[in-house]
């Protein structure tokens, strides 16, 4: 029994003396000490005392210890007395403890009737014949006798086995050190949830403040990189990529600091959702999370990447002193609109041989920098990383069973294809059970396939391409997006403000290169959206029109919200929105533009137009899986270096039956020809 005395009377000074929130005074034991009925009483010195106490009235020794008045049981309880040095709720004993010279300690004899008795009484028993029950509501279980039970003992014991033989009866239950100091560790306890929540109310309010200064300095720094990323992109040249690159340099830094400023912080304090996640965000750094040598190489070969990228070109076809062919808009032109089998495979093989094969090495070097950027943002690899933006743990696997899911449909387009590419192209190009070469299909990545001429269902039913139309009507590329704009302005969506039209670049300038990816821009600052577009006149750039105003519509209604917020949801998120509105582009709406004459709704014309979305977006997506797969299957180690180009070709296959027009070995990078690649920014949207 001693021991459990002694253990609950050390549990609960160290939970006082390991808070100093509660405010609870440290004993001093080099004051001298009262001794009271052979029991030594620590006093405090007088700072710690509070003279209000002297005027508590005194327990009348003939009534039981615990009819005196709540107030002296409990001291002044709902008191605001910022002078009151004892916790609330503090009880007499407790108060001799801490050394209350005005405890009335003294005063009090507990009475001397049967304990049995005593034990049988409701408690706390009143005198004055007022219930408590009546007065302060039910009273706690742990304050009451219940069940001829209290704190677990039983009644009828005898005293030398429940207290010992050294049990004081002039002290009685008051001297039961087990009962006191149980409750007062409940009550300490009690106490420290009460000051434990105020702190976390005052920690999260000094977050929430912290968070929106980082979210202003944020979105000042943020516009400084989107504005020197522009001009490179607008205007490729060696200085242009200098300030891109110390613009990127700062922004990573910035990042950087703000990652060591709240990668200490405890999320699991923080019980506001918005600022659990705001803070859940700014905590993945990406690759800012690096230290500044490593930062600093991947930013250089990210624009060196960039650079082999944006700078390739091509001679023509048969035509060696003809060699400023770019990617937009010369060689999309010629992989859609060009049969010939020869002229296509040059293209295809050339622009692999420019753009994606310098970039090897570079690429190598960025695999290994990615990963320990993942590390540092506390993941095993930048595979998990990556997916772990879709806040799915099972992403990777969800992904391949949606894929299974669309796969038979695909299957059928592959083989009807096959089909009419042999009808065109011969037997001895085409085999009937072999995968499709990767040059014939319409376009230089084979995500798309751009053959309709080819492969329509109905030949003599028209399918869906306004581009005739649209040239004869005299359609730019401003009038395009003026009359995106309006589509958007029926469904009570928000006109392009003054800057979008003053700044966007909407065509291809004659006067210097550019990167003609299309692309919508947020300036961070919700006043400045562009879009950079080298935009023909023709049906699918229309389409295009519309994605990309979709996106500025999205920036235009999150504007208001935290920097960190101003993005998708996910990687996809955005591209999604762009998608789900393109296909309100049909027939009807077309020819409610006039242009074209009457939307005809028959058989024909409906396989016709879903056939035509069938391949651009049903083909579309063992292309995205193939380039995501092989990137994670890099991050994870599961294949070597040597092995980049082989098993590029190997997913290709298997995921879309695609095949090389001409053989491939590990000198080759065909993967780097793609944007996305020496960018490295996810493609699974």
């Amino acid at each position: 029994m001693n021991f459990k005395v002694t253990l609950s009377l050390f549990l609960a000074i160290s939970l006082v003396n390991c808070d100093p929130q509660l405010d609870i005074p440290n004993v001093q034991t080099t004051d001298e000490s009262k001794e009271k009925n052979g029991i030594k009483v620590l006093v405090l010195p007088n700072s710690y005392t509070n003279d209000k106490f002297d005027d508590q009235p005194k327990s009348d020794s003939n009534n039981n210890r615990f009819d005196s008045d709540r107030s002296q049981r409990y001291g002044p309880p709902y008191s605001s007395n910022e002078n009151d040095e004892y916790p609330q709720n503090i009880r007499d004993n407790e108060r001799l403890r801490y050394g209350d010279p005005n405890s009335n300690r003294d005063n009090f004899k507990f009475p001397q009737n049967d304990f049995n008795e005593r034990s049988q009484q409701s408690y706390p028993v009143n005198n004055n014949n007022n219930n408590n029950e009546q007065r302060y509501g039910n009273v706690e279980p742990r304050y009451r006798y219940e069940n001829n039970q209290r704190n677990g003992y039983n009644v009828n014991e005898q005293y030398d086995d429940r207290y010992g033989n050294n049990f004081n009866s002039n002290y009685g239950f008051v001297n039961n050190q087990n009962y006191n100091y149980n409750n007062n560790y409940n009550d300490y306890q009690n106490l420290y949830d009460i000051e434990n929540e105020k702190r976390i109310r005052l920690e999260t309010e000094k977050l929430r403040q912290l968070l929106i200064e980082i979210d202003k300095k944020h979105s000042s720094e943020c516009t400084l990189n989107v504005a020197a990323q522009w001009n490179f992109e607008t205007n490729v040249n060696e200085a242009t990529q200098l300030e891109a690159l110390t613009a990127q340099q700062r922004y990573s830094d910035f990042m950087r600091y703000i990652f060591d400023q709240t990668k200490s912080i405890d999320q699991n304090y923080i019980f506001d959702e918005k600022l659990y996640r705001q803070l859940k965000l700014l905590k993945s750094a990406g690759p800012a999370a690096l230290p500044a040598d490593q930062l600093d190489r991947y930013n250089r070969i990210i624009n060196d990447m960039l650079t082999i990228y944006n700078g390739a070109t091509i001679c023509a076809y048969e035509q060696p002193f003809q060699c400023s062919l770019r990617l937009q808009p010369h060689l999309r032109d010629i992989m859609v609109k060009s049969r010939d089998w020869d002229e296509l495979t040059w293209v295809w093989t050339e622009w692999r041989r420019k753009a994606g094969k310098p970039m090897r090495d570079l690429f190598e070097q960025l695999v290994d920098l990615t990963n320990d950027a993942a590390k540092y943002n506390n993941f095993s690899n930048a595979a998990d990383y990556f997916s772990s933006q879709f806040d799915s743990p099972n992403f990777r696997y969800e992904m391949e069973n949606v894929w299974q899911e669309i796969l038979p449909l695909y299957e059928l387009i592959h083989a009807y294809v096959r089909r009419k590419l042999r009808e065109f192209y011969g037997p001895d190009k085409i085999n009937r059970n072999a995968p499709l070469p990767a040059h014939i299909l319409g376009n230089m990545y084979a995500q798309t396939w751009n053959i309709l001429d080819l492969t329509i269902p109905y030949p003599g039913r028209t399918y869906l391409d306004v581009t005739p139309t649209m040239r004869a009507q005299g359609y730019n590329p401003l009038i395009m997006f003026q009359i995106a704009e309006e589509f958007f302005v029926s469904m009570n969506m928000s006109a392009m403000p003054p800057e979008f039209w003053a700044h966007s670049i909407l065509e291809e300038p004659v006067d210097r290169p550019i990167l003609c990816q299309p692309s919508a821009w947020d300036f961070c600052n919700g006043i400045d959206y562009r879009i950079k577009m080298c935009t023909d006149v023709t049906h699918k750039d229309f389409i295009t029109v519309h994605h990309e105003l979709a996106h500025i519509q999205y920036f235009l209604n999150y504007r208001n919200n935290p920097k960190i917020f101003r993005d998708g949801s996910n990687p996809g998120f955005h591209d999604a929105i762009g998608d789900a509105i393109t296909l309100s582009l049909t027939p009807k709406h077309l020819q409610g533009l006039g242009l074209i004459q009457k939307s005809v709704d028959d058989t024909a014309h409906d396989i016709n137009f879903l056939f035509t979305l069938a391949m651009d977006k049903v083909v579309f997506l063992p292309y995205a899986l193939a380039l995501e797969q092989w990137r994670y299957d890099i991050y994870t180690k599961k294949i070597r270096k040597e092995q980049f180009n082989c098993h590029w070709w190997l997913l290709r296959e298997q995921y879309g039956g695609i095949k090389p027009p001409v053989l491939r070995s590990e000198f080759d990078f065909d993967p780097g020809a793609k944007y996305h690649i020496p960018a490295n920014v996810p493609y699974m949207k």
